[in-house]
């Protein structure tokens, strides 16, 4: 369940004017934007905004305020990939004074934050420091199909047709899976039968038949996290990507080429060169264009999930419950309860709607009979897409739970979000136990700083391990070069980089 519709009344006399740091972006201006505005006129509440760009551009000048000290009323600048501050970050912060602890705020301020946490429990829970304070207003972005994506793999439609799989998405068994990229070889040698590019080689649905590869390599096996690619299973998973390269199934540019190169192939104007596609979402090997009905992403079906040489497989499946930071109070800050209902107002399934779509008349709700994402009855539809500077990105505080996410009428014509949510029903029955998730804990000051260092290292050294092993470079069936990988991945750090975790995990 998601928020209400409800009505609210400015709250705020404007006598303040409140300091806020968010984010910029080209053709866009916070003080003259469309859903600040709203957001004045909807709360009363006086707001100066100072901008700072999404990600390493902008972190030297969000460093400099925490260091001198020169704090704002409050912090808007989005979630860890944009830029924005990590929980642990939080954490460190708030011990130092530099936060506030919200839990008082939330609770005699904040009913739209108090019912998304009733309904969603998780979302508090997760943002909560082990010391039980929480530094952040969390916003909700939940995303069902973002739970398989790092699995998920593509096969172009004709090519389905042409060999009998398209009705079934694909096939059963990795028997099958091998037939089908030879059968593709052998009538289309233009085509590659499998391919990938360098941050997304081809090998994910693979493993799957071999191994729970788990979310980010790390899986909760007996209560601690284990590091998946040095499990046996992953040998044997690799031995079968090299039989493939062998073979000319796949190639060397399956792990080598970048997404560009990669997207040129499929996109050739003769047809896709490609058969068989590693990809979170079409965009990751085509040209997404929703005006054409013709475009190329079109052509291209998800492909299930098949099983390994023990009759499984298993799909590493994300369980985070989609809480990010939203806004962060400095202790210093002036009047905390009315930057509260201010927040607490954007938590609102209106102040949601139009911050993502706009609030001049850009959208509506729904008419009884349209389908939303998940093919139930939708709540709204865009009438007319927010001009430039018409609306904010999701780097505030707003309630995009499930049941608003998918709530959008939509269709295949307008929209790769339907597709991709078929794509992850198609993969759910195959996804690992809840209680198999590792999520990433909060970290001390030192074990972040670590922590960082290892994840760096060990993420190359498996990339190149994995790299060599499937490329044949290494001999994965050879007992000497298998026990090579598994020294270069285990010299980056592996066991000290599990020792954080599981020490982090139980704080």
């Amino acid at each position: 369940m998601g928020p209400k519709a409800r009505e609210f009344k400015p709250f705020s006399d404007g006598s303040t004017n409140f300091r806020i740091v968010g984010r910029q972006f080209p053709d866009f201006d916070l003080a003259t934007n469309a859903f600040s505005k709203h957001l004045e006129e909807a709360t009363g509440m006086k707001v100066t905004y100072e901008a700072i760009p999404p990600g390493d551009d902008g972190a030297p000048k969000l460093n400099a305020m925490i260091t001198s000290g020169d704090l704002p009323d409050a912090f808007m600048t989005g979630p860890r990939w944009m830029g924005g501050f990590s929980r642990s970050q939080l954490w460190a912060y708030g011990k130092q004074g530099l936060f506030m602890d919200l839990n008082q705020l939330v609770d005699e301020y904040m009913p739209e934050a108090l019912e998304m946490f009733k309904t969603n429990p998780k979302l508090r829970e997760v943002m909560t420091t082990p010391d039980g304070t929480l530094y952040a207003i969390p916003a909700a972005n939940q995303c069902y199909h973002c739970a398989s994506a790092a699995h998920r793999t593509w096969i172009h439609t004709p090519i389905a047709e042409e060999f009998g799989v398209a009705a079934t998405n694909g096939v059963n068994t990795i028997d099958e899976f091998e037939k089908l990229l030879r059968d593709i070889k052998a009538a289309h040698p233009e085509m590659t039968p499998l391919s990938g590019h360098q941050d997304l080689p081809p090998i994910a649905l693979v493993c799957a038949a071999f191994l729970n590869l788990g979310i980010d390599h790390l899986r909760r096996e007996g209560g601690k996290p284990v590091y998946t690619p040095l499990d046996e299973k992953f040998r044997e998973a690799m031995a079968f990507m090299n039989k493939l390269v062998k073979d000319k199934l796949t190639d060397e540019a399956a792990f080598t080429q970048t997404k560009d190169q990669l997207t040129r192939l499929a996109m050739d104007p003769a047809g896709s060169r490609v058969a068989v596609v590693a990809g979170q979402s079409q965009g990751d090997f085509a040209t997404v264009d929703l005006t054409d009905p013709a475009s190329r992403h079109r052509e291209f079906i998800p492909f299930k999930p098949f099983t390994g040489p023990d009759g499984k497989a298993t799909v590493g499946w994300s369980y985070d419950p989609g809480a990010v930071v939203g806004l962060i109070i400095p202790s210093k800050a002036q009047k905390p309860e009315e930057i509260a209902q201010w927040a607490d107002y954007q938590l609102g399934l209106v102040s949601t709607l139009n911050m993502r779509l706009g609030p001049n008349n850009n959208w509506a709700w729904a008419t009884e009979g349209e389908k939303g994402i998940d093919e139930r009855q939708a709540i709204y539809k865009v009438t007319e897409p927010a001009p430039k500077n018409g609306n904010w990105w999701e780097w505030c505080t707003y309630n995009l739970v499930l049941d608003v996410r998918h709530g959008e009428a939509v269709d295949d014509a307008s929209s790769i979000e339907p597709s991709l949510y078929r794509a992850g029903k198609m993969y759910e029955p195959f996804a690992m136990k809840e209680d198999e998730f590792f999520m990433e804990p909060f970290f001390d000051e030192t074990q972040a700083a670590e922590v960082g260092e290892l994840r760096t290292n060990i993420d190359n050294a498996f990339k190149q391990g994995m790299t060599n092993l499937a490329l044949g470079k290494l001999d994965p069936e050879k007992d000497a070069d298998w026990e090579s990988y598994k020294t270069s991945v285990k010299a980056a750090g592996v066991d000290r980089y599990l020792e954080i975790l599981e020490a982090a995990d139980k704080a």
